[in-house]
């Protein structure tokens, strides 16, 4: 029996609109930028100089993130800040190629890295106390964003270089660094990196049911790798128990409601959970230069400010 026989056992999955193209970005990227500095003011409200710092930081990552996409061709781009967190841009596209969503995600921290390091060494050389301390931030915020954890940009990257291979090592690496973080927060005082943490550790949850979804549908044989729309019925069934498998509060919404409506969401939660098909032209020698360039990006500023006694409180300008 032929593939589409058996597809045609399965009822048609539900019709997912495609998601409009979004108008007034700026707009809303400034009413966030805004929130973004008000709430930091409410918690430190002495801190002003270290805050536009801190937003010339997050728009320099972001704005890397931002206009590699727009290269890319990437559709509803948006760059949004988050109250007390920092910053994301998001956008989609139908299909992906490896080498394109690398350098979307290198563009934030790498520029960050690069720049933070000529800061540092001219705020040394001519005794300019603002760009040793603007060039800390840099490191601070774009060495963090290079931790392998998901969603941060180190597990992007970790994930378009292996792919569907480090799943689990995401969710181990995500709870070891959730529970650090949250200890750090509590034994040093600086509850922003504890609330961090614990909002860290609801990602590992998802992290770990996205596990679960995936390792099932390795056992039915179900490929994942598809966008909703060239989903199989067939394929879209096994996925959809799947989510409702370990989902309890989704499957006991599906069970008390009935409609289009709840067609809509379980269609939606099934496409989550796909993991779009990626064009793999990264051969092993480019990801070992990646691998390089990843590891000196976080040890090397890590070094000079070593080498400066940073870590002993002694530096000075």
């Amino acid at each position: 029996m032929m593939d589409n026989d058996f597809n045609s056992l399965y009822p048609p999955k539900p019709f997912l609109e495609k998601e409009p193209v979004r108008q007034g970005h700026i707009a809303v990227t400034v009413f966030s930028l805004m929130l973004f500095a008000l709430s930091f003011l409410l918690f430190f409200d002495n801190q002003f100089g270290f805050l536009l710092e801190l937003i010339g930081v997050l728009i320099l990552h972001e704005g890397g993130h931002y206009l590699f996409m727009k290269w890319y061709g990437y559709e509803n781009v948006r760059m949004l800040f988050l109250p007390l967190m920092g910053a994301f841009v998001h956008g989609h596209k139908e299909s992906y190629r490896q080498r394109q969503s690398l350098m979307v995600v290198m563009a934030g921290p790498f520029p960050g890295i690069i720049i933070g390091i000529a800061l540092w060494l001219l705020g040394f050389q001519y005794e300019q106390a603002w760009m040793v301390e603007s060039a800390m931030i840099l490191f601070a915020v774009n060495i963090l964003n290079l931790l392998p954890i998901l969603p941060l940009d180190g597990g992007r990257m970790l994930s378009i270089l292996f792919f569907e291979r480090i799943e689990l090592f995401q969710v181990i690496f995500s709870f070891i660094s959730s529970m650090a973080l949250i200890a750090i927060g509590y034994f040093t005082g600086f509850y922003i990196i504890l609330v961090f943490g614990f909002l860290m550790g609801f990602q590992v949850r998802s992290l770990h049911r996205r596990y679960l979804i995936h390792k099932g549908l390795k056992e039915d044989e179900v490929n994942f790798n598809s966008t909703y729309d060239n989903l199989s019925d067939r394929s879209y069934h096994f996925v959809k128990n799947q989510v409702l498998e370990h989902t309890p509060g989704l499957r006991r919404f599906v069970e008390n409601m009935e409609g289009e409506d709840t067609k809509t969401v379980v269609a939606n939660e099934v496409k989550n959970m796909l993991v779009p098909p990626m064009d793999q032209d990264l051969n092993g020698l480019m990801k070992a230069i990646v691998i390089i360039a990843w590891i000196l990006a976080i040890f090397g500023p890590i070094y000079l400010m070593w080498s400066q006694g940073v870590f002993n409180g002694i530096y000075a300008v």
